[in-house]
């Protein structure tokens, strides 16, 4: 029995930011019949490579996923599809000289029926918001984000550590990448934010939850944004909010469903 479509309310926003000439970011979400699937990638490279990267390799999932036959969202396609976009970065990064050593981070998570499917690689990251509680659920590919994990660094002292922005895995960094992937059960009232560093670096966690907390997906996306440039967020900023309103429930083509770019 193929899965039912849960039912959310969503929106996403890309901003360039105060400070970078370029947005390097991309975002995407799709529906299909058995759920939803959203994107977050932040492009790295010289030369505007970054923005080749993370665009190709959002182009490379949606045509991986678009292939499938009967039910589109599990791990194993989802595995398959970010999988095949690094190696489509990779080879594009060694065969064009300009795109040398370019690559992204990305965050791709699925809701289909009442669970959510992702895969994680590099510092974008995803957090949810359940009963009250305000989680990161993804660990950051980074230098700092390690050493953290390891107590060797305190929260505080990775957020500005010179190393901060230095990764440790990404799409596109080597032939067969190291990517997290996991699978957690979703309820009514859970909300789910997407974002990459541009968002997280300007904003502490617990402005973050209180912005979710406090407002719909679309009202969350816009204020994220709004406050992440007027903290002169140092990267671009995208930003994803997903608040579950009746996993698995059957709904036909939603209302409720709204897209933004920028």
């Amino acid at each position: 029995m193929n899965p039912i479509k849960p039912k959310i309310d969503f929106f996403q926003l890309t901003d360039r930011g105060p400070v970078r000439e370029n947005n390097e970011d991309a975002i995407a979400s799709y529906q299909y019949e058995d759920g939803v699937l959203m994107i977050v990638a932040d492009g790295l490279g010289a030369h505007n490579a970054g923005e080749v990267a993370s665009t190709l390799a959002i182009e490379v999932m949606e045509r991986e996923m678009s292939l499938v036959s009967g039910p589109v969202l599990s791990m194993k396609n989802l595995r398959h599809a970010v999988q095949q976009a690094n190696l489509e970065v990779y080879q594009k990064a060694i065969t064009v000289p300009e795109l040398y050593h370019m690559g992204t981070a990305v965050i791709a998570s699925a809701i289909t029926g009442s669970t959510l499917f992702a895969a994680h690689i590099g510092d974008c990251r995803l957090y949810m918001l359940r009963d009250g509680v305000f989680t990161q659920i993804t660990k950051d590919h980074t230098w700092v984000g390690e050493r953290v994990q390891y107590g060797i660094l305190t929260p505080e002292e990775a957020r500005t550590h010179p190393n901060r922005h230095m990764l440790t895995r990404y799409l596109g960094y080597e032939l067969l990448a190291s990517i997290d992937f996991l699978k957690i059960d979703v309820r009514p009232g859970d909300v789910l934010l997407q974002c990459s560093d541009g968002a997280y670096e300007a904003l502490l966690d617990p402005e973050l939850a209180d912005i979710v907390r406090s407002n719909n997906p679309e009202q969350a996306c816009t204020s994220i944004v709004r406050r992440s440039r007027e903290a002169g967020a140092e990267d671009n900023i995208s930003v994803q909010v997903v608040s579950v309103v009746s996993p698995g429930a059957p709904v036909d083509q939603p209302s409720w469903w709204k897209f933004w770019w920028r």
